[in-house]
């Protein structure tokens, strides 16, 4: 892999930590819905280091569900959980005006759980 896309995954990586640093600093302080937002961030941050990886080119702005899922899958394991968590983020995240219901604690607590398991999962992937 060459130089340049070896530096944009570690650039996306770091911004993913970045983000999900950011929206512990959030969650600390009851902004529940940009801790949301940020870890909706951290985790295209990552699933484009991901991307650039598996593929070693840089997707446009969008990808479907399908082709996360392609990404996602491997052999051992089929990622579905972790498509399903995304496109549920994704619906939440670009709910088309919708503004996001009241954001409990606990709930919060449970997402950025979950995002950090699915970071470290996707670093794992690629060797990081």
């Amino acid at each position: 892999m060459g130089r340049n896309m070896h530096e944009k995954i570690i650039d996306y990586t770091e911004l993913a930590h970045y983000h999900m640093k950011l929206a512990h600093i959030m969650k600390n302080h009851k902004q529940y819905k940009t801790a949301f937002f940020l870890c909706h961030s951290a985790l295209i941050s990552m699933i484009r280091a991901l991307y650039i990886y598996e593929h070693k080119a840089e997707f446009g702005t969008e990808i479907s569900l399908i082709d996360l899922l392609l990404l996602i899958h491997t052999d051992y394991n089929p990622g579905l959980e972790v498509v399903v968590f995304v496109g549920e983020l994704n619906f939440i995240v670009n709910g088309e005006g919708q503004e996001l219901e009241v954001i409990r604690d606990e709930d919060m607590k449970r997402v950025m759980r979950r995002m950090t398991e699915v970071l470290e999962e996707l670093c794992w992937r690629m060797g990081m």
